[in-house]
Formats: C-alpha cells, sequence, structure tokens
C-alpha cells in the first residue's frame, strides 16, 4: 500500500497497517475500515469461494444474505481421482488459506480496538516481535483467542514494549479454557508498586463460594508460569513520624490506603501474578464488586489509617491517576 492510500485512516489505524505489512506484506485499507458485520458476510463468502477453487467434487457452492448453500455432488466428477501432487497442492494451498484468514480476522479485531484511539506511541514496533506475533498468529483459528490477539496487537501499537516474545510463547498455546480461567483470576488482580496480585482465597468465603476460585485452577495458572507457585506477603512499611499513603489499583477504581504514623508493619496474604501475568493483565477488562474492596479493606484495618475508593477517570502517561471524588470502603461485608 503506498502512502498516499492511507489517506483518511487515523494514525493508530496508519501504524497498524505498517506493522502487518513488516510482518505480513501488503494489507488493503478497505479492508481495515470493513465493518464488523461487512467483514463476517465477506469472511464467509471467501470461505466459499476457497472451498469450490479447491474441491473439485463439488458442484457448487453459492453464498447469498450472509448464508452459505452447498449443491449436491456431481456424480461425474467423483470418477477421475486427483494425483499426490494436486492433493498435495490442495492442502498446501487449503492451509495457506486459513492461515491467511485468521491473520486478517486477527488484524480486524486490532483495528476494531484502536478506533477510539486519537493516537498513538511514535515509537516502532519491534520487527523481531512483529514477526514472532504473525507466525504464532496465523494458526489461531478460535474466535475468542483471536480476540485476544487482536488486543494483543493492539496494545503493542498503542504502546511498544508491552508484551514480551516471552508472553507470546505462552499465549501461543494457552486454550480458551485456560485463558477463561486467567480472566477469572485476573478480573481480581490488584496492582500497587508495581506488582500485580489478588487476595490468597484459602479460607475466604467470599472468593471461594461468590468468585469460585478453585484450587486446581491456581495450580493450572502457576503451571502456564501466568501465578507464582509459593504463597506470598504483601508488605506495607511500618510508619514513624509521618503518615503513608499507598494506592491500590483494581481494575477501574483506585483504593488509597492513608496509613496513620507510628502504625506498625502490615501484611497481606496474596498470590502474585508472573511477569508474564502482569502483562497479560492488560486484556482483562474488571470493575470490581464492592464486596472485594471491603474484603481488601477489612485486610487493611482501618485502625492503621482510612481506606477509600473512587473510580478511575483517566491514566496519565506518567503514572498519575485522574479519578472520581474519594469516599469511604465499609469494613462491614454484607
Amino acid at each position: 500500500m503506498e502512502i498516499k492510500d492511507l489517506a483518511g485512516l487515523s494514525d493508530p489505524l496508519k501504524k497498524l497497517i505498517e506493522v502487518v505489512s513488516t510482518g505480513v506484506g501488503a494489507l488493503s485499507k478497505p479492508y481495515l475500515i470493513r465493518k464488523t458485520a461487512d467483514a463476517k458476510a465477506y469472511e464467509i463468502e471467501k470461505i466459499a469461494q476457497a472451498i469450490k477453487d479447491n474441491q473439485n467434487d463439488l458442484k457448487s457452492i453459492g453464498f447469498k444474505e450472509e448464508k452459505l448453500s452447498l449443491m449436491s455432488l456431481d456424480d461425474n466428477s467423483l470418477k477421475s481421482e486427483l494425483s499426490l501432487e494436486d492433493r498435495a497442492q490442495q492442502r498446501i494451498e487449503f492451509k495457506e488459506q486459513k492461515q491467511q484468514r485468521n491473520i486478517e480476522s486477527i488484524t480486524q479485531k486490532a483495528a476494531e480496538s484502536l478506533e477510539p484511539e486519537n493516537s498513538v506511541s511514535d515509537e516502532p514496533v519491534d520487527e523481531d516481535w512483529t514477526s514472532r506475533f504473525f507466525n504464532y498468529a496465523e494458526d489461531i483459528s478460535s474466535e475468542e483467542m483471536q480476540g485476544l490477539w487482536g488486543r494483543i496487537l493492539a496494545g503493542e501499537i498503542k504502546k511498544p514494549k508491552s508484551y514480551s516474545l516471552r508472553t507470546l510463547d505462552i499465549l501461543r498455546n494457552l486454550s480458551t479454557e485456560e485463558a477463561e480461567v486467567f480472566i477469572k483470576f485476573g478480573s481480581l488482580a490488584i496492582q500497587s508498586g508495581g506488582i500485580a496480585f489478588l487476595l490468597n482465597f484459602k479460607n475466604e468465603k467470599l472468593l471461594e463460594e461468590e468468585y469460585q476460585l478453585k484450587f486446581n485452577e491456581r495450580l493450572l495458572l502457576e503451571e502456564l508460569g501466568l501465578l507464582a507457585a509459593n504463597d506470598l506477603q504483601y508488605t506495607i512499611l511500618k510508619t514513624d513520624n509521618a503518615s503513608r499513603q499507598v494506592v491500590f489499583k483494581i481494575g477501574r477504581a483506585v483504593v488509597i490506603h492513608e496509613k496513620l504514623k507510628e502504625k506498625p508493619e502490615q501484611q497481606l496474604q496474596v498470590l502474585v501474578f508472573t511477569k508474564i501475568g502482569h502483562e497479560l493483565l492488560q486484556l482483562v477488562s474488571n470493575s470490581p464488586k464492592k464486596e472485594y474492596l471491603q474484603l481488601l479493606a477489612t485486610k487493611l484495618n482501618r485502625n492503621n489509617g482510612t481506606v477509600k475508593y473512587a473510580s478511575i477517570i483517566e491514566e496519565l502517561s506518567n503514572g498519575q491517576i485522574r479519578h472520581t471524588p474519594l469516599i469511604d470502603v465499609p469494613l462491614e461485608r454484607g
């Protein structure tokens, strides 16, 4: 695609086209701006044409009003068997067309994620990362997983180095069911001091019953390298002659613990996400329930200071958070 063909596209979509072109070659502008419904119809039409082109024993395949139609087999066409070379060529073409559809579907989902964005980082996406991404993406056929890969691509375009090559390696082998378990645990992630964790759910009725966190699922995430294998403690240091503010981010909420002066050290029993798990948390959107905020507030203990929360309005590039007015988190969980 020539530069003049990019006229009318936003900067995020222009960068997406550049990244895809680096990874797999040219990508047409009409494909990127095609709406979701049109894209689905277009995809089905291409599938129909691909099958027709590669299966000589089919009489005809049609596409009308987003529906596929398969005509009866032509008996005469079954009399001649394809040669080994022809069958091999058909298999290669079918595989390549399927991989191309996967790449285009993931790219479309990335475009949808980038559509609301007005700008992205000027830093280019690493070419080795781009190559690895599309080598893996071409074999992702599940629509749910394509959505995750599309958001990965969009996130890397917005902010390069958001996802490491090792994270791509893990994600490549992640099944839909495993991804769902990670999302369930990730929806309870608390971020503070550069690490991400969730409250240890052992003997916690709220987390075991309402959120359905299970020990075997924890073991699975540890095996996948997304959760640290040990029970750990998050330490809030003691205060001396001055109070200290500790900030926790839970999804689109911020919890601020104003610890009074001359208060002892506090420890939270937690399960910590690994670096890869931390990176993948960017794919999880969650709005914590009041009960989870109350559980955290109870663990922090109001005797040590105040615990307030607010909804996040905007996260600035310098790490600061704009939020709604702070209100108290009630200690009692109903």
